[in-house]
């Protein structure tokens, strides 16, 4: 008798798990659409690096409103797509939502032109994940002018490269101050976690964005956003300093395949470029002088390029005299060797010791001269 109580028990506590796990994270996005009466509004989910999957769509009604609501798995960013492509992002955390779509009509080149502005309300995880997103945009474009700065400079002129350094360390103070501040008011919060993943994980080092994570609290760290993120700054610590260099394989010019593994033994300059890329180009003559200068003393050079066509590719390896090993996946930022070393941006560079860690990154120049000097020397 107890026996079969027992094993009731259990199976009503299988059952009360399932039904627990099947309700997952509620939404209820009421909205509004002044003359949008007939446009159709689709929930999706992100489920890819630019691919979606609508789970939920609503028509507005006569009324000019519409109501999505339901359940999800989890905790998550998501998207309102309208309009066939436009895209607004929320995140759905099971507290209401409130939407509204305005159209404005402004005259462009003669002709009407329609913009619509998608403004949330009345939940706390949204109004952080939307302070998130205009403090990246701003910091872009503190960064371009920076770039800007940097491209008018006289470097000629030994007191303005000062003026303007220190005018780019006052900048990037700040910056740092505001990314700190945000993460300060958003630690318990699960929309902060979209924050590493569009900005800190490209912009700061792996002992940085450990620091930011820190902060972050057990609730949040443990949600499946947490530990999801967990998992990729596990990933990001494997490609940055001290970390062991994962293994790949990609064709090179000839056809063949070649891994990074059957360069182990040696050191290893890893070297993410392109033929249209001007800056990697200019870096060449460089790379050369210490390819000659340490390639017997047991330095390889791995090429991996992020042409999209061969010709340009191979043109440049020839043209310039870059022989060195190389390999293309050919499709420029989708070069799933570059997606996994966290590339977005090149030149990109790393020194990989004869046991495959990684104890460089990011070198050009007389630093990447003199690191090869210091390795050399010993």
């Amino acid at each position: 008798m107890m026996k079969m109580l027992m094993r009731g028990i259990f199976m009503l506590a299988c059952c009360t798990l399932v039904l627990s796990c099947s309700k997952g994270v509620s939404y209820r996005i009421a909205g509004t659409w002044e003359n949008g009466e007939g446009k159709k509004i689709y929930l999706s989910e992100i489920v890819g690096n630019k691919e979606f999957r609508a789970v939920d769509s609503a028509v507005v009604a006569p009324g000019f409103t519409f109501l999505l609501k339901g359940n999800v798995d989890r905790v998550q960013k998501m998207v309102l797509v309208y309009n066939t492509d436009k895209r607004k992002e929320i995140i759905v955390d099971g507290e209401p939502m409130n939407v509204m779509f305005e159209e404005t009509t402004k005259e462009w080149k003669g002709k009407p032109t329609t913009s619509v502005t998608v403004t949330c309300t009345g939940n706390k995880e949204q109004e952080i994940l939307e302070k998130g997103s205009t403090l990246k945009t701003t910091i872009s474009f503190m960064q371009l002018g920076k770039m800007m700065a940097a491209s008018q400079a006289d470097y000629s002129d030994p007191v303005a490269v000062d003026s303007l350094k220190r005018v780019f360390a006052l900048l990037d103070s700040s910056l740092m101050a505001a990314v700190n501040n945000y993460m300060d008011s958003a630690r318990n919060s699960y929309a902060s976690t979209y924050f590493f993943e569009s900005h800190l994980m490209d912009n700061y080092t792996f002992e940085e964005v450990q620091g930011f994570y820190n902060k972050l609290t057990d609730r949040v760290k443990q949600s499946v956003p947490g530990i999801e993120l967990k998992k990729k700054i596990d990933e990001m610590g494997m490609v940055s300093v001290g970390g062991v260099a994962p293994n790949f394989k990609a064709t090179t010019p000839s056809g063949r395949e070649l891994s990074l593994y059957d360069l182990r033994g040696r050191v290893v300059l890893l070297d993410f470029w392109a033929s249209w890329c001007g800056p990697c180009m200019a870096e060449m003559p460089n790379v050369k002088e210490i390819y000659k200068k340490y390639h017997d003393q047991g330095l390889e050079i791995l090429g991996v390029s992020l042409d999209s066509k061969k010709e340009p590719w191979v043109n440049a390896i020839e043209k310039n005299e870059l022989n060195w090993h190389h390999v293309s996946t050919l499709n420029k930022f989708d070069c799933p060797i570059a997606q996994r070393f966290r590339v977005t941006g090149i030149p990109r560079m790393y020194i990989i010791d004869k046991d495959g860690k990684i104890i460089a990154q990011d070198l050009r120049g007389e630093a990447l001269s003199k690191k090869m000097d210091e390795l050399f020397a010993r």
